[in-house]
């Protein structure tokens, strides 16, 4: 059987005969019994080379059985002739729908091999923790992610983000955040984000600002306004952040860096015609009360600082 493209993430998964445990990990050999693992899309392919070639089988007997207790010669002829048709039908048929057969073999192997695979990955799992304990910090990351490739957990993502929070976090390191923000609320992933934000803000995207906004009083209970703040002018980053959070952003108006509020009220400024809720009046106002006089302010919302002084 021809070899199959990788379609699921499913079939990156390995199996210990000896052991009878599936792995998720990109190891050759099992680290309990030292023996190879197979990759499940090997596996299914081995099964499907057996059923064919059991089928195969199976067809040569009957059509054998046919022709030897034909009544005449010309019955075991068309014993023979149709045997042969129904023989190269079925090969023709299990051709066409190769592919078809390979995943609906897979996924059959998936439904019944469950409770190994979430045994083998829990075994993978442990062995990560086992690491990041011992100080094999990058090992642990490894296998984290690994997993992660193939588990959407809340455990393992915020078992990366402990692991990621104890490295070195540096600025020419590719950081990731996007595929680690968990469901729930986690101090853990809060504290990581926030070193993130320090090396790469491009990195805090939409979806992690919307986490620190779903979660904020919880944020405020256990750091303050401060990573509030922080989110806030990283929200600045993006005209599109700025209208669709304009009210959080509003709230912590007052206590964004000098530089960031003059880019704020850039944009503000040159797209007059998009809605931005009360954000546009209130920094307005904080111009007024914080920036009267300064130069770089004075262009900014000319026509609707002239109307609210008349």
């Amino acid at each position: 059987m021809a070899k199959q493209p990788l379609k699921y993430k499913f079939e990156k998964l390995q199996f210990c005969k000896k052991c009878q445990r599936y792995s998720v990990l990109t190891e050759e050999k099992c680290p309990v019994c030292d023996q190879h693992y197979k990759k499940l899309s090997r596996l299914i392919r081995s099964t499907f080379i057996k059923r064919i070639v059991t089928e195969t089988l199976w067809y040569v007997v009957l059509i054998g059985l046919g022709i030897i207790f034909a009544p005449s010669k010309k019955d075991m002829n068309t014993t023979l002739v149709a045997g042969s048709i129904f023989f190269l039908g079925h090969w023709v048929l299990t051709f066409v729908f190769l592919t078809s057969e390979y995943y609906t073999l897979l996924k059959k192997k998936l439904r019944e091999d469950l409770r190994q695979i979430q045994e083998g990955i829990r075994f993978d799992f442990h062995r990560a923790s086992e690491d990041s304990k011992e100080g094999r910090l990058q090992e642990a990351l490894d296998k984290l992610q690994e997993i992660g490739n193939l588990v959407d957990s809340d455990e393992v993502k915020i078992r990366q983000v402990i692991v990621l929070t104890k490295a070195a976090i540096r600025d020419d390191v590719e950081l990731e955040l996007e595929k680690l923000i968990p469901t729930r609320y986690d101090k853990h992933f809060v504290i990581y984000a926030l070193e993130v934000l320090k090396f790469n803000r491009a990195q805090v995207r939409k979806s992690c600002i919307a986490y620190f906004l779903h979660f904020r009083r919880n944020i405020e209970m256990d750091f303050g306004v401060g990573p509030l703040i922080a989110i806030a002018d990283t929200s600045l980053r993006m005209k599109l952040y700025i209208h669709e959070f304009a009210g959080f952003i509003e709230e912590f108006l007052e206590f964004l860096p000098r530089e960031r509020f003059i880019r704020l009220c850039s944009i503000l400024d040159k797209n007059p015609n998009l809605e931005w809720g009360r954000l546009k009046g209130t920094a307005i106002r904080l111009i007024e009360m914080e920036y009267r006089h300064d130069p770089d302010f004075q262009a900014f919302f000319q026509q609707e600082r002239a109307a609210s002084r008349a």
